[in-house]
């Protein structure tokens, strides 16, 4: 009776939560000024439209109109999401709509996981509330657009799912994929490599085998990505080139100092910054060692990304997939001295998602 309980809570708390974060967030992406007349067209902007083109037309590349010299078209955008949507597309369905039911099936499925995960490693509490704590962050209805977050925390959570159940000889399939989602997908080596190094002793042979195997399949997935290009364009490092143009300033630096140089030289009301300020304050205020080491490196490795980059561009949307920091949040329920921040974190993540990122966003102001 037991399992049957948790087998209904794993599956009904999940999928309710999901259902209603999908209703409420179509009911305010089309409550208030709108720069788009249709949800679809607001669901589908800036990248989105890029993902689209990709998926419906493959990869284009052509010199910029305003400068010959730079690269334009699509080619600066990894190709699992937009794969996925053109093969869902082969059976007649609109790619539009391909796109947006794959994020958001994908949200679904990643929920599942993340639930269950947390739910074996804690309890029914704590998993409702690491759900709860991501739907209500500021920047959470990306899940929802024709962007590929919905699929990368899907491949991140069943990568640590993985990692935490020891089977690593299905590791390499999600590190692959991932790898070639999107360009933070790399860092999920760096948790592999902990628990690579920490157990190693404790680790046989054949486990070890498979860890160094999901780290081969991140350099692989990226060199076949490459090599398309070269084949297709005669470019090994065309990704490189583009994401180096002056546009996207794309170069390596210190995270700190990208992070410091944004807070003074943004206006603090800016998104970015506001992003900036607080998912610092989040962390500093909910951390705890109660997380797992693999679970720290990711979340870390995920909330530096962008910065390490030598940007802040859109850091809004880069980090709701720090899937981790929302666990952090919910551990503080279990913390008498740390419980009383839950609610004001619930009331912060609404104020800022209600009055500076949804309106951002329908105004199409958000990259």
């Amino acid at each position: 009776m037991n399992i049957s309980r948790l087998k209904s809570k794993s599956f009904l708390w999940p999928t309710a939560l999901w259902l209603v974060f999908v209703v409420v967030i179509l009911l305010l992406l089309q409550t208030g000024p709108t720069k788009y007349d249709s949800l679809m067209r607001t669901l589908i902007q800036w990248d989105g439209r890029l993902y689209l083109s990709i998926a419906r037309d493959g990869y284009e590349m052509f010199p910029c109109e305003y400068n010959p010299a730079y690269i334009c078209g699509n080619v600066g955008w990894f190709p699992m999401y937009p794969l996925l949507g053109r093969i869902i597309g082969w059976s007649g369905l609109d790619h539009r709509l391909a796109l947006l039911g794959l994020s958001w099936v994908l949200l679904w499925l990643a929920m599942l996981v993340l639930y269950r995960i947390v739910a074996d490693k804690w309890n029914h509490r704590t998993a409702v509330l690491t759900l709860v704590c991501m739907l209500l962050f500021p920047g959470s209805f990306y899940f929802l657009t024709a962007f590929p977050y919905a699929l990368f925390l899907a491949l991140a959570v069943l990568a640590l799912y993985l990692l935490e159940t020891k089977r690593f000889g299905l590791l390499a399939i999600p590190c692959g994929l991932l790898a070639v989602t999107y360009p933070s997908g790399v860092v999920i080596a760096l948790p592999i490599l902990w628990v690579l190094i920490s157990s190693f002793k404790k680790l046989s042979p054949k486990e070890r085998l498979s860890l160094v195997g999901a780290l081969a399949a991140i350099g692989l997935a990226l060199l076949l990505y490459c090599l398309y290009y070269w084949w297709r364009f005669d470019d090994f490092f065309l990704y490189l080139r583009i994401q180096s143009q002056s546009y996207y300033a794309h170069q390596a630096s210190f995270p700190l100092w990208t992070i410091g140089r944004s807070l003074v030289e943004l206006p603090l009301t800016s998104p970015v910054s506001l992003m900036l300020l607080f998912s610092i304050i989040t962390t500093a205020l909910f951390f705890t060692r109660k997380l797992p080491g693999s679970w720290q490196v990711l979340m870390f490795d995920l909330l530096l990304f962008t910065p390490t980059l030598g940007t802040t561009d859109c850091y809004y949307r880069h980090i709701v997939v720090a899937f981790p920091l929302f666990l952090m949040v919910a551990l503080a329920a279990q913390h008498r001295r740390r419980r009383w921040l839950l609610p004001i974190y619930a009331v912060i993540c609404l104020v800022l998602t209600l009055t500076v990122y949804l309106p951002a966003y329908r105004a199409g102001m958000l990259m």
